[in-house]
């Protein structure tokens, strides 16, 4: 009898261990919708960038972020009345960081295209800029038509629109992958293209317009691959944030500050 009694006592504690565990569980799991009222509770919102993208956001001599989408972000910030704490990490790492909730939003020169709209929301345009092609200065190369890419050697940025385009190319059998180089960082493909070791660059023309001012290169075509812009990447199923965001966007652009912002850091 004692014994059965123990085996008794022994299970019920067992199950109200396992209840106990899953309701702890329970409540340590993200919320879907919730982010606004943590970001508001918390007072800080958390943003992902990449400071190699000037005039977008880059450092200066303090090691300060700065640039147009670092002055945007800021005044979104205050707007909220919450803090801004940025965090700095590779262009392509920025959509897996949204995602996976290290940071609450991505902001940098981002495009909102189809592949990256099946991992993250994007709130409305900010800004529209053309996308350009980079040659060594006095290289000769003539460019027609935007395919004529093709016929060189090529650097793009690692989850970039620009890289997209190039993918695009590739994949539909009008170019050659293995005149497609990859690069982490904005800089090293400058360097690559500098130095002679590719011919071209397929980048955006603002941040291509302070590359001419530092490198021996020049921009030789300018368009646009989608038609898109730029956007802030928000998680998915967060409406509030994403409509908070769009709300505030709306009121700059009707102020005129996006228009200031574009005067201020020269982008087209």
């Amino acid at each position: 009898m004692k014994l059965r009694k123990a085996l008794k006592m022994a299970a019920v504690c067992t199950i109200a261990g396992a209840v106990a565990a899953v309701s702890l569980c329970g409540c340590s799991q993200k919320k879907e919708g919730q982010l606004l009222k943590t970001i508001e509770k918390r007072g800080v919102m958390k943003v992902g960038t990449s400071s190699d993208h000037a005039p977008w956001s880059f450092k200066d001599e303090s090691d300060n972020f700065v640039g147009y989408d670092m002055d945007l972000i800021r005044e979104i910030g205050d707007r909220m009345n919450v803090d801004i704490e940025i965090t700095d990490m590779s262009f392509d790492a920025l959509v897996a960081a949204v995602q996976s909730g290290k940071v609450d939003v991505a902001i940098c020169c981002m495009g909102a295209k189809e592949e990256r709209k099946k991992m993250v929301d994007f709130s409305d345009m900010y800004h529209q800029q053309l996308n350009v092609y980079l040659a060594k200065t006095g290289a000769g190369i003539q460019i027609q038509d935007m395919e004529d890419i093709t016929n060189y050697t090529v650097g793009v940025l690692s989850g970039s629109l620009p890289e997209q385009y190039i993918t695009d190319l590739v994949e539909a059998g009008k170019m050659d992958g293995d005149k497609v180089s990859r690069y982490e960082k904005a800089d090293d493909e400058i360097l690559d293209l500098d130095a002679g070791r590719i011919q071209m660059v397929a980048g955006d023309k603002g941040q291509s317009r302070e590359y001419e001012k530092l490198y021996d290169v020049e921009i030789i075509w300018e368009g646009s691959f989608y038609g898109t812009g730029e956007n802030i990447a928000v998680p998915k199923n967060e409406p509030d944030l994403l409509n908070k965001i769009n709300s505030i966007l709306g009121e700059l652009k009707d102020e005129g500050f996006l228009e200031g912002l574009a005067e201020k850091w020269q982008t087209d």
